[in-house]
């Protein structure tokens, strides 16, 4: 029995190795970056690259240095990603003194290739006034490519958005008037 097992374990652990080393994982931070002057948040997320058809995880982890309020998120999706699992598009944390994480864990899809992003618009009211933030958390699936109209659209290694198009050069020869 035990032949059996170690057997077993022999045979599966490459493959799944190879599925493992298939699916990139992508994670960024706002921590520690410049930002623009708005809502105390910070955002750090982490997402798996995947094929179609298949589901991406992203874990997102907003954290504030506010000690009472309320944090609300709207958070939309490109039109392509599919919700595997339910997904509020109106969020509301209250923030208290002992919490300083607050997460949202969405299971995604799409049917196409392309780089596609979750957005969140974040604001905290404590009460006078509010100030809003915002932030994008990409989501690959396939090969990060996608066409658009006869358009090729990729992404750099930053993760940029990148157009590839058709040019024609033409170079002409500007002859000197003293000839």
């Amino acid at each position: 029995m035990k032949l059996q097992m170690k057997l077993k374990a022999l045979l599966l652990t490459p493959l799944l190795l190879l599925i493992g080393l298939n699916a990139e994982v992508m994670t960024g931070t706002t921590k520690g970056h410049y930002s623009k002057p708005g809502a105390p948040i910070d955002m750090a997320y982490v997402t798996n690259s995947v094929d179609k058809n298949e589901t991406a995880d992203i874990n997102i982890t907003l954290t504030t240095t506010v000690r009472r309020g309320t944090m609300h998120v709207l958070l939309t999706l490109d039109k392509n990603l599919t919700e595997v699992s339910p997904v509020e598009k109106e969020i509301t944390f209250e923030i208290t003194p002992e919490q300083k994480e607050y997460n949202l864990n969405l299971k995604l899809s799409s049917l196409e290739d392309g780089l596609y992003y979750v957005r969140l618009l974040t604001k905290i009211d404590k009460g006078v006034g509010s100030k809003l933030r915002a932030f994008a958390v990409p989501v690959t699936i396939g090969k990060g490519r996608v066409r658009k109209k006869g358009v090729v659209m990729m992404k750099a290694m930053n993760g940029e958005n990148i157009t590839v198009s058709k040019a024609i050069e033409t170079i002409k020869v500007l002859k000197k008037e003293d000839e």
